[in-house]
Order: C-alpha cells, then structure tokens, then sequence
C-alpha cells in the first residue's frame, strides 16, 4: 500500500480536510482554551523529544547521562589559530568577565591544539555578553566563531 498524507492522517484517526467549520461562531473564551491546550500538548511534545534525543546520545556514548545539563556559564570557541595560547584566550575574554578561565584543548600525544576551547564566566550575564560581542570576531588573524557549550 502506497503510503501519502491523506492515508496517514486517516490511519492515525485524523482527517486533514477537518477543521473547525464556524471559526466565527467560536467564543473567544473557547479559543483560548483552545489554544492553550494546544501549547500545553507543544511543550509536552518537544520535551519527550528532547529527553528521547538525549537518551539517544547516552546510548551512542556522546552523553555521559541523558539528565546532565550543559553549564550555562561556559561559552564553546572554535576555529582558533594554533599558535593561540590559554593565557592570550583569558585575556581577550577578560573584557567581560576578569575572573574568565579559559582552556584550549590540546591532542595528549603531541600537546598539539586542536585549534578550540571552552572558555568559563562567574556570572551568565558575562557568558551572554561574550558569546553575542565576540562570536566572528578576529583573533591571532583567524575569526573564530563562539557558542555556549
């Protein structure tokens, strides 16, 4: 059986050409409710996928957890120039945040940078500030692009 729109939405129970047919005779207060429910199932909908895709990437070993969270205060910059140091990344950051640390990550063999780094704010106010003044900007003659982690 040749599978298209109209044979999965009848399957599911659903037909595409129904919908409400007096929108007009729809007090607002039901159109509200309306709506929000529909908000309502969004959310709930976006966060079982959420959870699924990081359960998905627990399996495959890219998550330590599926309940760990990101920290927020810790900004991803990549496409670095190799020459870049730690110590040069903390000072160009320090602008923002002068407690900001900054780690390159390095290859364990040859200490070699493997040309990114992940650079850590006391406060998310600072993070937010960098990551939206320094993303494209112009380090050791390289435009590096930034990201939260």
């Amino acid at each position: 059986i040749q599978a298209d729109d109209t044979t999965l939405f009848a399957t599911a129970g659903w037909d595409e050409t129904q919908e409400f047919e007096d929108e007009d005779e729809e007090d607002e207060a039901t159109r509200q409710k309306r709506l929000e429910i529909q908000e309502k199932q969004e959310e709930e909908w976006r966060k079982k996928q959420a959870t699924s895709q990081a359960v998905m990437l627990e399996m495959l070993g890219d998550l330590p957890s599926a309940e760990i969270k990101a920290p927020e205060n810790v900004l991803f910059v990549c496409k670095l120039n190799p020459v870049t140091t730690d110590e040069d990344l903390e000072l160009i950051f320090a602008r923002f945040d002068s407690s900001a640390k900054a780690e390159i990550i390095r290859d364990p063999d040859t200490g070699a940078s493997l040309q990114y780094a992940f650079v850590e704010f006391s406060t998310n106010e600072s993070c937010n500030e960098a990551y939206l003044k320094m993303n494209n900007a112009l380090v050791d003659d390289r435009r590096i692009r930034v990201d939260f982690s």
